[in-house]
């Protein structure tokens, strides 16, 4: 899995299965289970409800440039919860050391990640029916942010489409 690939998954795994079309897409065309569904839901809450810090672009964007320079590929995340992906990120001897010297915890950068990405998602899209409200002080941040924000889509090797 590329880095790129990597972070959109990570960024937007969490926002785009509350869209009925992609709620649908199971492995094998399997429905997900009730268990996995409310599992879903609850990440995609917490995504939504956590808050980024006011210093998000000043310290996510070098940390993800440093990342990119080691060449060092974060873990496969696909269908992991944000537990799991946490942990599977705590894990990475390669990645941690990188992750501490920008003052991150393998979660404030997982949770980071996720919400930013699902944040900005949301916020170029009509949010779903049933998608949780969005944090805000995020909404504010990334607004009063257009350039970081433009910054941190193409360090994570993308382009950030407007409305």
């Amino acid at each position: 899995m590329t880095f790129r690939t990597y972070f959109l998954v990570a960024a937007l795994s969490l926002s785009l299965p509350v869209l009925p079309a992609m709620a649908q897409q199971a492995p094998a065309g399997q429905q997900p289970t009730s268990e996995q569904q409310a599992m879903m839901m609850h990440d995609i809450t917490a995504a939504a409800q956590y808050r980024l810090p006011n210093n998000f672009f000043t310290v996510m964007i070098p940390t993800i440039k440093e990342i990119k320079a080691r060449n060092v590929t974060p873990p496969e995340s696909g269908n992991l919860s944000l537990s799991q992906t946490i942990e599977r990120t705590a894990q990475m001897e390669r990645l941690m050391p990188i992750l501490r010297e920008h003052g991150l915890s393998a979660s404030d950068f997982v949770m980071g990640i996720t919400t930013f990405g699902m944040t900005t998602a949301l916020m170029h899209q009509q949010a779903p029916k049933g998608a949780p409200a969005l944090n805000p002080a995020n909404v504010k941040l990334i607004n009063a942010h257009p350039q970081e924000t433009e910054t941190m889509f193409q360090e994570m090797g993308g382009q950030l489409s407007q409305p």
